[in-house]
């Protein structure tokens, strides 16, 4: 997570081996220009962030990966006849695990429901991106973390594992709990450049 870094910084976790970043601001993103990484080294830019409907064609022109879809999005994007123009290959749907009125995502019962209906726009997803309440306790985030994951191989084996692969779960200060309940991408950003400034960049 490079949200509030520098790209000064952001090339010296590059150079230290990160291979993926993630931004949560295209406006930030655009300023530090962090798109110029891709040319000289084989680093993913992901999107991480609530999006806004203005934002969606800038957003999936120049990020990689949208880690933070939702229904909007999706729909759009299955209306689009020509890929070419769109530089996002993946999709991540957005799980509001705590069901968090003041968050963006799907709860786990939505997702099901609407994958019960054979919702179409599901076709483009390529897994779950999880968020838990920030004031949870572990074993509180350990059942919501279960829950996602439940969900993550129900649906792996409903739509396909080689289309529905990728489980982002965890953070700075709980990403072994994550894994243990079968995430694949953590998410870390304090545990990489220390605490985050308060300031964009």
């Amino acid at each position: 997570m490079t949200k509030t870094q520098s790209l000064p910084r952001i090339l010296e976790a590059i150079d230290a081996g990160v291979t993926e970043i993630g931004e949560n601001y295209l406006q930030e993103a655009m300023r530090k220009d962090v798109f110029t990484v891709r040319e000289s080294h084989r680093v993913t830019v992901r999107y991480i962030g609530r999006l806004q409907s203005n934002k969606y064609n800038a957003i999936l022109r120049v990020f990689d990966t949208v880690d933070s879809a939702g229904p909007d999005i999706l729909e759009r994007l299955n209306g689009v006849q020509d890929r070419g123009v769109l530089r996002a290959r993946a999709f991540l749907l957005e799980v509001n695990a705590g069901e968090e009125t003041q968050k963006g995502g799907l709860t786990v019962p939505q997702i099901r429901e609407l994958a019960a209906a054979g919702t179409p726009w599901l076709l483009e997803v390529s897994g779950l991106m999880a968020v838990v309440p920030v004031q949870a306790t572990l074993p509180v985030r350990a059942v919501l973390y279960e829950s996602v994951s439940v969900l993550f191989h129900d649906l792996a084996s409903d739509l396909g594992s080689s289309r529905v692969r990728l489980l982002s779960m965890g953070t700075s200060d709980d990403f072994e709990l994550a894994i243990e309940h079968g995430s694949n991408m953590i998410r870390v950003g304090t545990g990489i450049f220390g605490p985050r400034s308060p300031f964009r960049v």
